[in-house]
This record gives C-alpha cells, sequence and structure tokens, in this order.
C-alpha cells in the first residue's frame, strides 16, 4: 500500500501483479469505498489485462500480489478522463 501511496505521490508508474498478470499503471488515486473495500483507480500503460490491455482501471488492493516503482517512469500531468475526488473513492489515502 505505501508503494502505491509513493507513487501517486511521486507521479511514478508502477509495475503490478493483478491477479496474476502484469501491469504497467499510473496510479491516480488510492483508498476505500463506503464499504471499506480498498481500491486504485489507475491508467494502465502496458502488461496484460482480463479485459482492454490499455485505459482507465479500478483495481481491488485485495487482488494486487506485488508492487514496484519502475525507476526513471513518471507521468507528468493526469491523463485525459481523470476526475479528482472520485466518486467510488469515498476515503482517499493518496491522489494526483
Amino acid at each position: 500500500m505505501l508503494v502505491i501511496q509513493e507513487a501517486i505521490k511521486n507521479k511514478q508508474v508502477l509495475l503490478i501483479l493483478y491477479k496474476g498478470l502484469p501491469r504497467m499503471i499510473e496510479a491516480y488515486i488510492c483508498g476505500k469505498n463506503s464499504t471499506g473495500q480498498e481500491f486504485v483507480r489507475g491508467y494502465q500503460i502496458g502488461g496484460t489485462s482480463c479485459t482492454d490491455d490499455i485505459g482507465w482501471k479500478i483495481l481491488d488492493m485485495k487482488k494486487i500480489q506485488a508492487a514496484i516503482e519502475i525507476p526513471e517512469h513518471h507521468f507528468a500531468k493526469p491523463r485525459q478522463g481523470y476526475v479528482r475526488n472520485d466518486p467510488v473513492i469515498t476515503t482517499v489515502y493518496a491522489q494526483v
């Protein structure tokens, strides 16, 4: 969890293992919803997925098996479609 929060703070790309599949994401917000489930909203820029390979994703924190920051890979500004104060995430731990 702290790795994801730091990546959001530093706008650093993450390599995560999600449901057994590697993904590269730009994490924009993490926290929990009204029922206490923890999520990350991010933009997938590479890797594999059960659905579309790239684009906006809402990821269940319980299904993230590993997360590491990729050195030297940052994003400068939010992608088109980013909404600050995501309505799904009611308690924010970190956000761009």
